[in-house]
């Protein structure tokens, strides 16, 4: 063998050994996560009081706040709370959370325990009581959530929780433009957040509100507001590879800000252990697990074991890479919302379009676009709207003779079964017109057609041949909002009011 060979394998056997080592490493860093995580819920299940709760200090009677951090965590790894694992005396921690005696007073007390009840689909009823209307009663003009009387104007936190709890409530936030608008308003010049309006930043609510932005529909890859407030937390990254709260806090690294700042970075796609997240080798997570004891609890600091439950709760959180809420998972969300480059979580439209996209009624463009805007021919909302109401493999097809429409027609099944139904006519009776773009009072006529007949027998007449549809269709909340009977209907308001009709039919 010449020396160029000798030389050319050396190089591809340190290759692959550099590259067995890393993946080694990763390995061993996921194992080492794993592990970790094993340990603090055997500590968990050490520090449960006989009622199926969690006492904030080790002996003492269970806590309601405590409990719901601790059922987040548990849910977050995997956990299910309510087996017999969790229930070693009769009562589980929903057990507890149903029959605690506690009064919700601040709004961050429902919010945590609306978390708590969703990370573990209970609903949002507590006591007969619906958490998650109250939070949203609690939302004021500005757009802020807080309770006046509870001297909660301006906190900032109450807001950040709010939101996150009704996100994992699955209720569509109230007035979002507002809720949204009012915390970035709150963000300080450093890029940072604190807890109350004109107080300074600090790491952990920072990664808070980088939780709620996403929550609120800002995209991490292009929000200015996010990126700075990583910039922000950034600049309290210690040389052991965790974080400090703040200037306050001495710059000393803790684990509570590790677990939020982590939590605030996957939230926004960051990966942790990146270069940019590292000094010396060393990241959060690094630190974080520097601070688990032998018993799988996690100190507050190096050599500081202080709320020990609560800091083991928001470890177990950040380890497992579940941001809050814990019940949403931020990867698969993060996909959802690039399902297509001209549609964002903040359009009118989005989570009909997105629905209907993933049940393959409806698609996107080669290019990866959506063109909400982009009108509809009748032929595209005749197929749409027989997919849409799963009448694709329908007998009511009739053999339709219109000029314009031919048997290898791409839409002449749907149109056939459309018009076999009675849900459209043609033009005339001899042109069906498929290239002609849809108006909206079409489609009102349309969709009302498709309705059973106790629901369309109150048709009456009126100034336009299309009044007494219209007017139907209004009264069954079909139409998309600013409906224009004349004009032409868009994708995205075809997406809406097929959405409309389907929860209406099929889901009654």
């Amino acid at each position: 063998m010449n020396k160029r060979k000798v030389i050319i394998c050396i190089i591809l056997t340190m290759s692959i050994l550099m590259s067995s080592i890393g993946f080694a490493e990763q390995y061993s860093s996921d194992q080492k996560v794993k592990k970790s995580i094993e340990k603090a819920i055997y500590y968990l299940h050490s520090v449960q009081n006989k009622d199926g709760g969690f006492p904030a200090t080790v002996g003492n009677p269970s806590s309601l706040s405590l409990t719901s951090w601790v059922i987040m965590a548990l849910t977050a790894a995997g956990e299910n709370i309510t087996d017999a694992t969790w229930t070693p005396k009769g009562k589980n921690p929903i057990d507890y959370i149903k029959n605690s005696k506690n009064i919700l007073e601040e709004t961050t007390d429902y919010a945590r325990l609306l978390l708590a009840l969703t990370a573990t689909n209970q609903g949002t009823v507590w006591q007969g009581e619906d958490l998650a209307k109250k939070i949203i009663s609690f939302q004021q003009s500005s757009g802020q959530f807080c309770q006046l009387d509870q001297g909660e104007k301006g906190m900032i936190n109450s807001h950040m929780w709010s939101i996150l709890a009704l996100a994992s409530s699955g209720h569509e936030i109230p007035n979002k433009e507002k809720a949204k608008k009012w915390l970035l308003s709150r963000q300080n010049e450093d890029g940072g957040f604190g807890w109350l309006e004109g107080v300074e930043s600090d790491a952990d609510d920072t990664g808070v509100a980088i939780q709620a932005l996403v929550m609120l529909g800002e995209n991490p890859k292009t929000s200015k507001a996010i990126k700075d407030a990583m910039n922000f937390i950034k600049k309290y990254q210690q040389e052991d590879g965790g974080f400090s709260s703040g200037e306050w806090m001495g710059n000393s690294s803790n684990s509570a800000s590790d677990s939020w700042v982590l939590q605030g970075l996957i939230a926004a796609g960051e990966d942790p252990t990146s270069n940019r997240w590292s000094i010396n080798g060393k990241n959060g997570i690094t630190h974080l697990l520097s601070l688990q004891n032998s018993d799988g609890s996690f100190n507050w600091k190096e050599g500081v074991s202080s709320s020990t439950v609560t800091m083991t709760s928001y470890a177990i959180m950040a380890l497992a890479q579940r941001p809050f809420p814990v019940n949403i998972d931020y990867k698969k969300k993060a996909v959802d919302e690039e399902l297509f480059l001209d549609l964002s979580s903040n359009h009118w439209a989005y989570k009909a379009i997105t629905d209907l996209v993933k049940k393959n009624i409806l698609s996107g463009y080669p290019d990866g676009t959506f063109r909400p805007e982009k009108s509809v021919t009748r032929a595209e909302f005749t197929n749409l709207m027989i997919c849409g109401l799963n009448l694709q493999k329908s007998k009511h097809n009739v053999n339709i003779k219109f000029k314009d429409v031919f048997k290898n027609h791409w839409a002449y099944n749907a149109i056939s079964i459309a018009v076999g139904k009675g849900f459209i006519k043609g033009r005339s009776d001899k042109i069906f017109d498929p290239n002609g773009k849809i108006t909206g009072a079409e489609m009102a006529t349309m969709l009302v057609n498709s309705l059973p007949p106790e629901k369309k027998s109150k048709i009456k007449e009126g100034p336009y041949w299309y009044s007494g549809y219209v007017k139907i269709a209004k009264e069954n909340d079909l139409l998309y909002p600013n409906f224009k009977a004349k004009e032409s209907a868009s994708r995205a308001q075809c997406a809406y009011s097929i959405m409309k009709l389907r929860n209406l039919l099929l889901n009654n």
